[in-house]
């Protein structure tokens, strides 16, 4: 659905070449690598979360739909961002995205908690403390968006650069966690981990 947003040069565009015609769509370029990005990295984790729940509920439904929902709205915030580096508000428009990871961040430490919680199977010591890892690594994510959201107030180029390490962190879940897990002092057996 992203690439939807990339439109075709119309006859007026053409008027000085094609090829300057699809170099002046280059925000919608920008806005499609931010978009497949992020949503990327929502599945990536949203798979890594989901790998450890043995069992289901309700509550769990909802709140993964609530998070299906943050998820498909990236696309709307994301070409408002792309826009405003060619003479928009950027500042607004950084805080605009900002709102948007604020909420699926909300939404991942929400699932978290449901790994955390997770009664469906004998889980070792090691695969325990995992876990910890994984809820604490996503109540950090509310932490960072929130600092990053009121960052924008002072430096956006800042604020942005904060979005990119968020990025890249949650772009490798299994690293995260163990560093996270490092900070706390807990080392875990990977041989006793259940993959």
């Amino acid at each position: 659905m992203l690439i939807l947003e990339i439109k075709v040069p119309n006859v007026e565009q053409l008027k000085d070449g094609l090829l300057d015609a699809l170099l002046d769509k280059w925000p919608s370029y920008l806005a499609f690598f931010i978009g497949f990005f992020t949503i990327l990295v929502c599945w990536i984790n949203h798979h890594y979360m989901f790998g450890r729940i043995k069992t289901t509920s309700h509550s769990l439904i909802l709140v993964n739909s609530l998070t299906l929902l943050a998820v498909t709205f990236v696309p709307f915030p994301t070409a408002i961002l792309s826009e405003a580096f060619i003479g928009g508000d950027l500042q607004t428009a950084v805080q605009f995205f900002g709102l948007t990871f604020i909420l699926i961040s909300i939404c991942y430490t929400s699932l978290s908690r449901f790994v955390y919680n997770d009664k469906g199977g004998q889980y070792t010591k090691e695969e325990l403390k995992y876990k910890k890892g994984i809820r604490v690594m996503y109540s950090i994510s509310i932490i960072h968006t929130l600092i990053t959201f009121f960052v924008a107030y002072v430096s956006v180029f800042a604020s942005i650069i904060l979005y990119i390490a968020l990025f890249s962190m949650y772009l490798f879940p299994i690293w995260y966690t163990n560093l996270v897990m490092k900070f706390q002092g807990q080392k875990v057996d990977r041989q006793k981990m259940k993959h």
